[in-house]
């Protein structure tokens, strides 16, 4: 890979890792809201034809993937499925917290969301590091 196709400061393992921990935090917490704004308002936050094409994008190639790691045809396609409904489950969550947010944000307190996003940094670095070393354990 050449220097200029790198992404600046992705050498640094600290830079790596915090940034990591901030994307997989902020996931969690806007996951979180948007369990919150289901329950509160209800409703899917993502338009239907967006969440249809996500759903059938994943469906296909998790389908793909799962047969070409040896799955029979059928459980290929429920592992598509599952894998399509989990990601489309996340979508809905993570865009109804980011619309809860932007809405009631300032209700809920910063202070609260920023405790909320710390211990989700702490538990996503660990839950990343925790996968990591058991997908480098299996090869």
């Amino acid at each position: 890979m050449n220097k200029m196709s790198r992404i600046p400061g992705m050498d640094n393992k600290f830079a790596k890792a915090l940034g990591i921990s901030v994307v997989i935090a902020l996931g969690m917490v806007s996951a979180t809201f948007g369990v919150i704004s289901l329950f509160a308002k209800g409703g899917n936050p993502v338009p239907l034809p967006m969440l249809l094409i996500v759903f059938a994008i994943v469906f296909v190639t998790g389908s793909v993937f799962f047969e070409e790691r040896g799955a029979d045809r059928i459980g290929a396609m429920v592992g598509g499925g599952i894998a399509a409904a989990t990601v489309s489950l996340v979508m809905v969550l993570i865009c109804g917290g980011v619309i809860y947010l932007l809405a009631h944000g300032t209700e809920t307190g910063v202070d609260k969301i920023a405790s909320m996003l710390a211990i989700c940094m702490v538990i996503g670095m660990v839950a990343f590091n925790y996968s990591t070393h058991q997908m480098r354990a299996r090869r």
